[in-house]
């Protein structure tokens, strides 16, 4: 795996205040003044806005008192100069600036009025005329929910369904969080400036950003250079050849023995899901160690997979010394048989190193167990935001309002590889942190995290260590998502993904 200092820039992934500390700097060792820096920022929006609209277009440019407005004005000046029929809409209208400003926004601004142009109030403003609503009104600074004027402009644009191109990021949403505590513009485009920050890429940011490119203004080196990323942006190209080439004499021995353990009556199709991923991911043998009510179900459902029932720890012994790594939790339940059979895989897993996969209900068990122990660097846990929730003791809404301190927490709280699934999928472990861009809404239907389980339990069963296994996993499962669903989101079944599952881990499509 590529350390994340290695990486570029479009795969570099910030804080907000890193970049609002780090840009000066940045600017500095390029020469570059922070006047220059705001110019470059609004004539990077601008070479977009005419790549998607051409003059004499309609554009409106809403502006607020910041630096984000400094851009807008820019913005503004330039769509003007260049033919595009513009008007300004700002939060304080004909505000009186000195001509002695030292502040940059105001000079942008000043520079506006300087070359004709006039403002009006953003409430006057009627997105249903424009071709494109250039939203400047608050840059990632903002941590709060809009108010006032600011909050109702956006409501107004979003209900008119309006063109909007964000420079930065969609008004009212957390660059840093990818929460949205209030109400935020959905953007078909969103200009990234400098460098990625990291809560445009998960939590509701994708409702929001639209397309979202990135313009380093001439200062990108520097600023990578001079400041570590936090987080890795990762796509299926990073992982490419992650899974090598297969010697001819390969046998099925050589390429591992997954167990998965769930299963019980009502939930088989959870097993039955995560063993066919681990079977198309490249496993060599795949068991499930099942409820003895639903063995004859799970059996038929897969002829090359090994299926048994298990009553007692005496059954599942066995099956668990044979395997090189154990899935618990798809369709387990959360009856008296689910808890014994939880401790006897964590007994047996904590015992011997072996590497575990904790889902779906296991994680629930687990949240629930007495032994609130560390688990280390071999257990793999893949919680969705509820699941982390009961994991961490709190409520849903805290964890999806700061998804990377949750993720944090947990990686305190049990020292194991982490994967907290949802839109922009986070990943903790032992070889850094990562940001998974790839999924779609053809995944919000049952069964997909089971399919993680299995890919997961599969990718480390073939001798990849667990810290790349759960980056490796969930690009492949979100990029499987994404081919499924361009036949249709809706009505996109986990099943479907397995087809695509195989041909990615093969390196035959991207």
């Amino acid at each position: 795996m590529t350390a994340i200092d290695n990486v570029s820039l479009a795969q570099r992934v910030y804080t907000v205040e890193q970049v609002q500390k780090g840009e000066k700097p940045a600017a500095e060792a390029c020469s570059i003044s922070m006047m220059q820096l705001m110019s470059a920022a609004g004539a990077a929006v601008f070479k977009h806005l005419q790549q998607d609209v051409k003059a004499p277009a309609k554009i409106a440019v809403c502006c607020g008192e910041g630096n984000n407005g400094g851009d807008g004005y820019i913005i503004a000046r330039l769509a003007q100069e260049a033919g595009y029929q513009v008007d300004v809409f700002a939060l304080s209208p004909n505000k009186n600036i000195s001509s002695k400003t030292d502040n940059n926004a105001e000079r942008a601004r000043l520079a506006w009025r300087d070359s004709g142009g006039q403002e009006k109030a953003v409430n006057d403003c009627e997105p249903q005329r424009y071709d494109i609503v250039v939203d400047a009104l608050f840059g990632v600074g903002l941590n709060r929910a809009l108010e006032g004027a600011a909050a109702a402009l956006v409501q107004t644009l979003n209900e008119a369904s309006a063109k909007v191109l964000a420079v930065d990021v969609p008004s009212g949403l957390n660059a840093d969080t990818g929460s949205v505590p209030g109400v935020a513009a959905h953007a078909y485009k969103t200009v990234c400036l400098v460098a990625y920050k990291r809560g445009l890429l998960t939590g509701k940011a994708k409702n929001h950003v639209g397309q979202l490119v990135l313009e380093d203004l001439g200062i990108g080196d520097a600023f990578a250079k001079q400041n570590k990323a936090t987080y890795a942006r990762v796509t299926t190209d990073y992982i490419q050849n992650w899974l090598p080439r297969r010697p001819p004499c390969e046998h099925k021995g050589d390429n591992g023995h997954v167990l998965i353990v769930g299963g019980q009556p009502g939930m088989s199709g959870a097993v039955v899901l995560a063993m066919q991923a681990a079977l198309r991911c490249g496993a060599g043998k795949v068991s499930v160690a099942c409820h003895p009510e639903v063995q004859a179900m799970v059996a038929s459902a897969q002829p090359e997979a090994m299926v048994r029932a298990v009553s007692s720890q005496k059954d599942l012994q066995a099956m668990m010394e044979l395997a090189n790594v154990i899935a618990l939790g798809p369709g387990l339940g959360q009856s008296e048989w689910s808890r014994e059979v939880f401790s006897w895989v964590a007994d047996h897993c904590i015992n011997t190193n072996k590497a575990w996969v904790i889902d779906a209900d296991g994680l629930n068990i687990l949240a629930a167990h007495e032994q609130k122990e560390r688990l280390g660097s071999r257990v793999i846990l893949t919680p969705h935001p509820g699941e982390a929730a009961r994991l961490l003791n709190i409520d849903s809404n805290k964890v999806e309002s700061d998804r990377f301190s949750a993720l944090n927490a947990l990686r305190d709280n049990y020292e194991a590889q982490i994967l907290l699934k949802g839109a922009g999928s986070l990943v903790t472990s032992d070889a850094g942190q990562f940001i998974l861009d790839a999924g779609s809404p053809a995944m919000a239907s049952g069964g997909m995290g089971d399919l993680l389980t299995g890919l997961v339990s599969g990718l480390v069963a073939q001798g990849m260590p667990e810290a790349e296994a759960v980056v490796a996993a969930g690009i492949w499962h979100g990029r499987a998502g994404e081919l499924a669903g361009n036949e249709g989101e809706r009505g996109t079944l986990a099943s479907d993904l397995l087809p695509y599952i195989r041909q990615l881990v093969n390196g035959k499509i991207t």
